[in-house]
């Protein structure tokens, strides 16, 4: 399962400002379901846009990272 949180902008496009995975089921889903209502609690205090946390996967499940 993964979330994307964020809001709607005016000319209709959904403004990302956090992404969960939870793919590999790593965290229960009763705990992943509270995680992501406490990101997105914590984050609406800081906007006065309506946030919203809708079920998309927006960003990869991995990704490798280089070594300088």
């Amino acid at each position: 399962m993964c979330y994307s949180i964020g809001y709607y902008r005016e000319d209709g496009d959904f403004a990302i400002l956090a992404t969960l995975n939870n793919n590999d089921a790593l965290l229960g889903e009763k705990l992943f379901e509270k995680m992501k209502n406490s990101i997105l609690y914590n984050l609406q205090g800081y906007y006065e846009e309506e946030l919203e946390a809708i079920e998309r996967q927006d960003c990869a499940d991995y990704v490798t990272i280089e070594e300088e």
